[in-house]
């Protein structure tokens, strides 16, 4: 008999490693045994019946950036998603790094000199960007948690100037107040409570659908909370990436053209939503035109060539 590891038994169930080591542990997998600290699972096992939450069809496009994920291929929508979002959303926390040297630096980690000299800090935080959305794609249908979502803040922050310097809490919630966000002592209650009411309307996967105008009211209420010390728009943006793919809703990235009317959107939700729903809609429509340009590069694709799907 072959046994298999989580890890391989996650990608035969189309399901994330995590959550099979969970099945394990609370004894639904009732031939899995422990080796090593580890576990085994026979190769035949059939995999348990999930939740109503977990029992769901992935999304066409999910299916195509995991497949392409997993294979590391290049100039497939995994990619435009990993070097755009990353670029687009540091260059609206002021990076100073081109497309071109996002790009680079995904594809070979090299960095080609600039006109003007370059902050470490700034490759730093691209590349935890790219570690981050990895992170978020092997974890795409799983619920938002706090735990969660200190652990992307964890992933964009560690081995900047601030993570060494203990300027920031990598990971961690501010403990000093600012002028942007609530008191320290109630951010823990506060976004345990907001994801809680959001994790509530969205239970139930094959019943619950899912709107754009509640992604971008949890990204609103995440924002105004402002937990970390910094790189919480970023760690929202990706928050927002997450959910719309988990829940099969059009995609959409920011680009820092639009960073004042985001900036607007947010701050005025509550009394004129239509701004950030206006910028929100415009994104979709440029990243399904970049859909449709990967669905012809693949059309017209070589037989033998399998660099996207």
């Amino acid at each position: 008999m072959n046994f298999y590891t989580p890890k391989q038994m996650a990608e035969k169930w189309g399901v994330s490693a995590q959550l099979v080591r969970r099945y394990c542990k609370e004894g639904k997998i009732k031939s899995a045994i422990q080796h090593d600290g580890g576990w085994l699972i026979p190769e035949e096992t059939a995999k348990p019946n999930a939740p109503d939450a977990e029992r769901h069809e992935l999304p066409a496009l999910v299916k195509k950036i995991l497949y392409q994920h997993k294979r590391n291929n290049h100039f497939g929508i995994y990619e435009y998603i990993q070097v755009n979002l990353a670029y687009s959303s540091s260059r609206m926390a002021s990076n100073r790094l081109t497309r071109q040297q996002a790009e680079e630096i995904y594809r070979t980690n090299r960095i080609s000199p600039a006109f003007e000299a370059t902050k470490v800090d700034d490759i730093v935080e691209m590349k935890n960007h790219f570690i981050c959305m990895k992170y978020v794609v092997e974890h795409i249908c799983e619920p938002l948690t706090v735990t969660f979502i200190k652990h992307l803040h964890y992933l964009l922050t560690y081995g900047t100037y601030s993570d060494q310097h203990h300027k920031t809490g990598v990971g961690e919630f501010r403990i000093k107040s600012d002028k942007m966000g609530i008191p320290p002592q109630k951010i823990n209650k506060a976004l345990t409570d907001l994801i809680k009411n959001y994790e509530k309307k969205s239970a139930n996967y094959e019943k619950l659908s899912v709107d754009l105008d509640r992604i971008l009211d949890f990204h609103v209420q995440f924002e105004r909370l402002h937990p970390f010390d910094d790189y919480n728009g970023r760690a929202g943006r990706i928050l927002m990436m997450k959910e719309c793919l988990r829940f099969g809703i059009d995609p959409f990235i920011i680009d820092d053209k639009r960073r004042g009317a985001y900036n607007r959107g947010i701050a005025q939700w509550d009394e004129d939503p239509s701004i950030l729903q206006n910028v929100a809609q415009e994104a979709q429509k440029r990243f399904q035109n970049k859909l449709e340009v990967c669905r012809l590069m693949q059309y017209h694709r070589p037989a033998n060539d399998s660099a996207t799907r």
